[in-house]
């Protein structure tokens, strides 16, 4: 990767004089989940562009509002904002993200590259590309998770084939992505922002659960957040000295995941070995992700959500593992014992930011300028040691066949990993 070069205000890259030249304004957004830190990345991005004299606004909720708002409608504070430097102030000084978020998708019709030339299915993204010229938008500074990324490919992707065909569009394709989800899955980036202050948040309930455990005797299994990887659910458990995490890579590579073998294996080599040490008590960290490796059968009955994915907090996994759990030892040992379920999550997405990620968050939103400004559009910010700002170009990012984008998940074979386990007791694969 080539180090990104660094200019001052007094300096001026072809980027920038283009903005300046046109009166042309930078546009943030930000769609799906909320995490911490998310308004550091606003301000740090903002403040650069108003440095320079370039206009900011920010989109409200995500794409809700650009999906399908014709340009007659939009409207400045109902569907954008004005960004100026009192407002990325009050940004750090609040937790939760000043422009909200929602999870609307423009790009869910494109599953395929030629889906990419169908007018009906790339109508919605037409009309947010309508938006940004009617608003003089010269560059979006995109923050989200996979889809938004996956959306922020397909604005790049339209906009230059748009461009060949008239050089005088405003926004030609200028999309820069910042990384955003608390499961740390993003491949391209050590850790995504707000993971470590929501996995901590997580963490310390987990630990109160912990002690209430071994007060009340009893075990509580914790259903925590993570679709993919199992990052935030093992980090929660590390923190709180959680009897055993259940993470989806422990059920990849043809491993079948079955409720009543997982209770099956927990009661005779986690619980019964406990008590006959004298532990009858202790937690399990459950992801909820765990829910999408259920049997076919067994999903088709659960409820999904208008994208299609599967809602996992409706799944209940963490109840119905506890509830295998009691049934199990009442007919293994003839006595009851209490297995409660328990969820911790979405109260950890918008809590104040951690040291690191404060530093994580700031410094994503000037890479993200920095980018721009080098003329690195169609990218994803990342950081390397000691913050050092990089970019990723969306095609090593998009696989160009199923335009799926990369994860990264916890290596079985890596110290991560092992560092989980070898914390644990009587655990075995």
């Amino acid at each position: 990767m080539s180090r990104i070069p660094r200019t001052f205000i007094e300096e001026t890259t072809p980027a920038i004089a283009r903005m300046r030249s046109k009166k042309l304004k930078a546009a943030i957004l930000h769609s799906g989940g909320p995490a911490p830190g998310g308004n550091r990345v606003l301000a740090g991005a903002a403040k650069q562009f108003l440095d320079r004299g370039i206009q900011v606004i920010g989109f409200i909720n995500g794409y809700e509002f650009l999906n399908q708002t014709s340009i007659e409608k939009i409207e400045k504070n109902v569907h954008y904002i004005e960004i100026d430097k009192k407002i990325t102030s009050q940004a750090i000084d609040t937790s939760a993200f000043i422009l909200r978020t929602a999870r609307a998708n423009p790009g869910k019709d494109i599953h395929k590259p030629e889906d990419l030339n169908d007018a009906e299915k790339t109508r919605t993204l037409m009309n947010v590309l309508e938006i940004f010229e009617y608003l003089r938008i010269g560059v979006l500074i995109s923050i989200g998770g996979d889809d938004t990324l996956k959306t922020a490919n397909y604005i790049y992707e339209i906009a230059q084939r748009r461009l060949n065909e008239n050089k005088n569009l405003l926004f030609q394709g200028a999309v820069i992505h910042v990384p955003k989800t608390i499961d740390n899955d993003y491949y391209g980036i050590p850790w995504t922002f707000g993971f470590f202050t929501a996995a901590e948040a997580a963490g310390r309930n987990v630990r109160g659960l912990y002690d209430d455990a071994k007060v009340t005797n009893c075990y509580h299994v914790v259903e925590l957040m993570g679709r993919k990887a199992g990052w935030y659910t093992a980090a929660a458990s590390i923190f709180a000295r959680g009897t055993q995490a259940i993470i989806p890579e422990d059920f990849e590579g043809g491993v079948s995941f079955s409720l009543k073998k997982l209770a099956l294996h927990l009661m005779d080599d986690v619980v019964l070995k406990r008590e006959k040490e004298g532990k009858g008590y202790g937690i399990f960290c459950i992801a909820e992700g765990l829910a999408d490796k259920l049997p076919e059968e067994e999903k088709s009955k659960m409820e999904k959500d208008r994208f299609g994915n599967l809602r996992l907090a409706e799944a209940k996994i963490g109840e119905q593992l506890a509830k295998e759990l009691e049934k199990l030892y009442l007919k293994k040992t003839g006595k009851k014992k209490s297995f409660k379920s328990q969820l911790a999550g979405y109260e950890t997405r918008q809590n104040p930011a951690s040291l690191y990620d404060a530093l994580l968050t700031s410094q994503l939103g000037v890479g993200a300028y920095r980018l721009f400004e080098n003329g690195r559009l169609g990218e994803m910010v990342t950081v390397r040691d000691d913050l050092e700002i990089d970019g990723i170009p969306f095609s090593e990012l998009i696989d160009p066949e199923t335009l799926t984008v990369r994860n990264r998940n916890i290596d079985l074979n890596g110290d991560f990993y092992h560092l989980l386990r070898s914390l644990e007791e009587n655990f075995s694969r």
